[in-house]
């Protein structure tokens, strides 16, 4: 049980470091790409949302708003949701035993 909890609080210790580290750069564009990297599936997802809606700034992070503010408002739910899937693929496996021995259970 533990072993499905510890990759996501490793990741989530990482999103925090990886935020540390972005508000000790200089905000040229290349601390975004460290955030971007940490969070990737969120970054594909916003690509494609920016690609689908034609736009040419990234459309999850939102301009009007503070340069670490916007970073914020995309990095933080970004990083949960991440953590969130590397707990459904670390837990899965004990999903899919829990299935098939009760599957073999219910047999005999």
């Amino acid at each position: 049980m533990k072993s499905t909890y510890l990759p996501p609080a490793a990741y989530l210790a990482f999103a925090v470091y990886v935020w540390i580290d972005f508000t000790h750069t200089a905000p040229d564009g290349l601390g975004n790409l460290g955030l971007l990297l940490a969070t990737f599936p969120g970054a594909v997802m916003g690509v494609a949302l920016t690609w689908a809606l034609g736009q040419t700034g990234f459309v999850l992070i939102p301009s009007g708003l503070g340069y670490y503010t916007a970073h914020a408002v995309y990095f933080c739910p970004a990083a949960l949701v991440t953590a969130y899937l590397v707990y459904v693929v670390c837990s899965a496996p004990g999903w899919v035993w829990r299935r098939v021995v009760r599957a073999r259970r219910t047999r005999t």
